[in-house]
């Protein structure tokens, strides 16, 4: 989503950044977002990598309001 977003909650301007998905386990990361209910197995989810998408998020300069998509 390139371009200027404006709030949907106050108007003003909104900023695109992201989100960073860390655990104790692992160096930080951008989250996914995967289609489906997750599928739980002994060793962490079962994930189709062809199936996932970055998450984007737009944080607005004004109110803060967080808004995220998958494109």
């Amino acid at each position: 989503m390139a371009g200027s977003k404006s709030c949907p909650k106050c108007g003003r301007k909104m900023e695109e950044g992201f989100t960073i998905d860390s655990s104790d386990y692992s160096a930080p990361s951008i989250p996914f977002w995967h289609p489906g209910a997750p599928d739980k197995r002994w060793y962490g989810l079962k994930i189709d990598k062809k199936a996932r998408r970055a998450v984007q998020t737009w944080r607005c300069t004004s109110c803060s309001y967080l808004e995220s998509y998958a494109p």
